[in-house]
């Protein structure tokens, strides 16, 4: 990993997120597997998406997430499933414990992994578990959307406005966010010196009939 490209643990941290939603919404089949190519990330091979409207929505998302990071004020991120009728059933949630925004390399006394070598390991071995998990994840539903979702609070929200003109923040209805007695799955831990969160997938009901609930529209 290039001490040079990786400045700060912002931008390590955007990557991941940036690579794992493509990973994520290949694996659990959302899109037609058209729509993505091959790409070289971390050493090995993953699919990212070249659909223009959908790339544009993962990256205004990342660029609200960027201007939280530099606050300190992002908490979780979650990539969210929901049925035909827009109830969850499925969601990867990277929950954030730390991010020093300053990587200082120069001093190598004081850093376990100066090149970043492990960290590097660590990400790799998140990106090929991630192209399998639909071996231990249920197949979603037919029809299946999806949306991300920032956990932050609304005066934070209103602070990075500047930074989301072009692609505001909507709060979501609480109705969007709650999924029923989830089993949880746990995916990776990310520990380092600059950079410490914890990933896991959740699993709601996907076998009950949505025609039985009341719809929840989507915002």
């Amino acid at each position: 990993m290039s001490k040079e490209k990786f400045s700060d643990s912002i931008s390590v941290l955007l990557e991941l997120l940036e690579v794992s939603i493509h990973c994520i919404l290949y694996a659990r089949k959302v899109y037609p597997e058209g729509i993505f190519e091959l790409k070289k990330k971390y050493s090995v091979p993953v699919h990212v998406s070249i659909y223009p409207e959908l790339n544009s929505y993962i990256n205004g998302t990342l660029n609200a997430v960027k201007s939280l990071l530099k606050l300190k004020k992002l908490c979780k991120l979650d990539v969210c499933f929901y049925n035909k009728i827009g109830v969850i059933v499925e969601r990867f949630v990277f929950n954030i414990h730390n991010v020093e925004l300053e990587l200082n390399l120069s001093d190598f006394s004081n850093i376990r992994d100066p090149y970043l070598i492990k960290l590097e390991q660590m990400l790799r071995a998140f990106c090929l578990k991630l192209t399998v998990c639909d071996s231990f994840l249920k197949p979603l539903p037919p029809n299946c959307t999806f949306q991300i979702h920032i956990h932050t609070t609304e005066t934070n929200s209103i602070e990075i406005q500047k930074d989301t003109e072009e692609f505001p923040l909507i709060p979501c209805e609480k109705s969007d966010t709650v999924l029923t007695s989830p089993a949880i799955v746990p995916l990776r831990s990310i520990d380092c010196e600059h950079l410490n969160l914890e990933i896991y997938a959740e699993e709601g009901n996907k076998d009950e009939d949505p025609d039985l609930f009341t719809p929840s529209p989507l915002i």
